[in-house]
């Protein structure tokens, strides 16, 4: 994970957009939902937690419908708001 460099003011700088190609590889959303698949299958709940260590990924009921991709799906604006140093604001609220 790439992580972010600190401006002047010890604030995050997000910036240093050029390999954003090697930012954003998309998953595999099958290999996804089998790893949902197989989260939901665990018999125990230490059994999912570790699951989900691993994987990054739990079950969903929305992984039933066939269109469901929870890749392309993602909202963006919470990183938008980290970008733009808002999100503290916004949490104040």
């Amino acid at each position: 994970m790439k992580r972010a460099n600190f401006d002047e003011r010890n604030q995050p700088n997000f910036g240093g957009f050029a390999d954003m190609s090697e930012w954003f590889v998309e998953r595999d959303i099958e290999v996804i939902r089998q790893d949902a698949i197989s989260w939901k299958d665990c018999c125990t709940e230490d059994a999912r937690k570790k699951h989900t260590s691993e994987t990054s990924v739990r079950w969903s009921e929305l992984y039933r419908l066939a269109y469901f991709n929870s890749v392309r799906f993602t909202i963006i604006d919470p990183m938008h708001c980290l970008f733009l140093g808002i999100a503290k604001w916004i949490m104040k609220l």
